[in-house]
């Protein structure tokens, strides 16, 4: 069961009080339970988005132009699942895989042949599901553990779990030991039996880890709290000297500071060795495929490319968060340097680790809030995020337990949910889908049938995209298989000998058969308030072709 009682961690619904001094710095504003929970500080996090402006406003809009490693196993590598998806029976036929057991992972693992579409397999609320009703009197884990068939019917072959170790806060956003996986999610033996059906039903598990500060245990002499305990016994030499609170007596910050919590100082040979071996416990031990680095920003990313590295992982990506280009409370049209920001921090992990494309977020939102569909189009017609630039190192996603969930820190529109699917899903880049959408009757059917047609016309990471129109009211797409090999950067040239899709959001009217797009007929597969995606004629089977 639920080892509640032995965190002593209220409901975060009304609020947590001030359990651990050493983890919150004098002064920090405590008005927020996110604040306090997870040590965000007003200066350090991304902006809320401001309103929509009105339409009086709306002439002061910017000016527009002219108007992982997902690694994964390569295509085909058998997979066994141990449930019948139609009655969720499990069977004895196919046994879990255990750990050492797992392929190794590709040499290459950001290999275009991969195709993966991935869930965020909690929300912000997830730690206390149980008391608030969420579950049928079921940890997390166990949650999860139930929805495995579901999630194989969906056909998502990736999925982030919460961070796993004891905690200051019940999230798990301010971890101390880091061997102790009881939680306020699950006990540490729930986990490795999800972590274990997970994979036998050809689903990646993957660990979010939070390495960048952890909360000390005791004292030193002085009276800061700078001594840990556990199988992880450090003291002040590992803690950067950044942030006096904490008496750190090791190197300087390689990062951004993080006040709420000592910070991990990286450098120390030691320090990283011991972070490896955890890993390694947890990935072999424990039965994780892949890692969602939190806060990356805190520590240089090389040493981010050095444990995945030296773990291998199947799934690796990093929450890259900075703050989009506004210009007072608009966005601006150039987002290239947030995006380039991005890429550099992918880059200094020596490419073997991926990133959420916050850019895209910011533009697609804002994009399909106003009918600003212009700003889907960089002034090179390539697709505006991250997306655009280094496609198969960016994961897109539209919300996650930070910007929606019950925070509400940078909200997609809730009424352009559908719209916003219908962009990741159709085009570069690995699509996130948020574990809320997933379960929203409202977005259900929507979110199915974009993932089908994704996976039917065999989008990957990779995608070539041919912006067809992008302006007020409409935007336009031509997406497929690369006809050429691109290194890094994005691709326009479309195989037409392989299936591709065309899609469009916005209310104009807009029709790929018009257009005579790829010289070839197309076929609405999909649509719904807003969006509409089409299939290649030719490849489509007797029966899709008389739907």
């Amino acid at each position: 069961g639920l080892r509640v009682a032995r965190l002593r961690i209220p409901d975060m619904t009304r609020g947590i009080p001030c359990l651990n001094p050493r983890c919150i710095p004098h002064g920090t504003n405590l008005g927020s339970t996110r604040r306090h929970a997870r040590g965000v500080r007003t200066s350090g996090a991304p902006k809320r988005e401001s309103p929509p402006p009105s339409s009086s406003s709306m002439g002061n809009s910017p000016s527009r132009p002219g108007s992982p490693s997902l690694a994964g196993p390569r295509a085909g590598t058998p997979t066994r699942l141990r449930y019948d998806v139609s009655t969720g029976v499990s069977t004895d036929d196919a046994p879990a895989l255990a750990p050492d057991q797992t392929p190794a992972a590709s040499a290459d693992p950001f290999s275009a042949n991969y195709a993966s579409v991935m869930l965020q397999g909690f929300h912000w609320r997830s730690c206390n599901a149980r008391e608030l009703g969420l579950t049928a009197d079921r940890s997390w884990y166990g949650e999860v553990l139930a929805n495995i068939p579901a999630l194989v019917q969906t056909g998502v072959d990736a999925v982030w779990l919460p961070p796993p170790s004891h905690s200051v806060s019940p999230e798990g956003y301010l971890p101390q030991r880091l061997y102790d996986l009881d939680s306020r999610y699950g006990t540490k033996e729930e986990l490795k039996a999800l972590c274990r059906e997970l994979k036998a039903a050809g689903i990646k598990p993957m660990a979010d880890i939070v390495i960048n500060h952890r909360c000390a245990e005791a004292q030193s002499s002085d009276g800061r709290w700078n001594i840990f305990t556990g199988r992880m016994a450090w003291d002040q030499r590992a803690i950067t000297t950044d942030n006096p609170e904490y008496g750190g007596q090791g190197n300087g910050g390689t990062g951004e500071d993080y006040g709420p919590a000592p910070n991990i100082d990286h450098t120390q040979d030691w320090v990283r060795n011991d972070i490896k071996e955890w890993l390694h416990w947890m990935k072999n031990d424990i039965g994780f495929g892949g890692w969602r680095f939190d806060f990356v920003k805190g520590y240089a990313g090389h040493f981010t490319g050095e444990y995945v590295g030296d773990t291998t992982p199947y799934v690796s990506v990093g929450e890259h968060w900075v703050s989009c280009n506004y210009n007072h409370s608009h966005l601006e049209y150039n987002q290239d340097s947030h995006r380039q920001s991005t890429y550099d921090w992918c880059n200094s992990t020596g490419g073997n680790t991926a990133a959420f494309d916050f850019t895209t977020k910011g533009i697609l939102q804002e994009a399909v809030r106003n009918r600003e569909y212009w700003r889907l189009s960089d002034s090179q017609g390539n697709p505006a995020g991250f997306c655009g630039s280094w496609p198969t190192h960016a994961v897109t996603f539209l919300e996650n337990h930070d910007t929606g969930s019950t925070l509400q820190h940078w909200p997609f529109p809730t009424e352009r949910l559908p719209e916003g699917y219908a962009y990741i899903l159709t085009h570069p880049g690995t699509p996130t889908v948020f574990y809320d959408h997933w379960k929203d009757h409202a977005l259900q059917e929507d979110i199915q049938r974009l993932i089908d047609i994704r996976h039917r016309v065999g989008l990957k990471c990779n995608a070539a995209v041919q912006i067809e129109k992008a302006e007020d009211g409409c935007y336009a797409a031509h997406v497929g298989h690369p006809a050429v090999g691109v290194e890094r950067g994005p691709c326009k040239e479309i195989d037409m000998s392989k299936p591709s899709l065309c899609m469009k959001l916005g209310p104009a009217d807009w029709s790929p058969n018009q257009g005579r797009v790829g010289d070839t007929k197309w076929k609405v597969m999909a649509s719904g308030d807003g969006w509409a995606v089409w299939e290649n004629v030719r490849f489509l089977s007797a029966e899709q072709r008389s739907r």
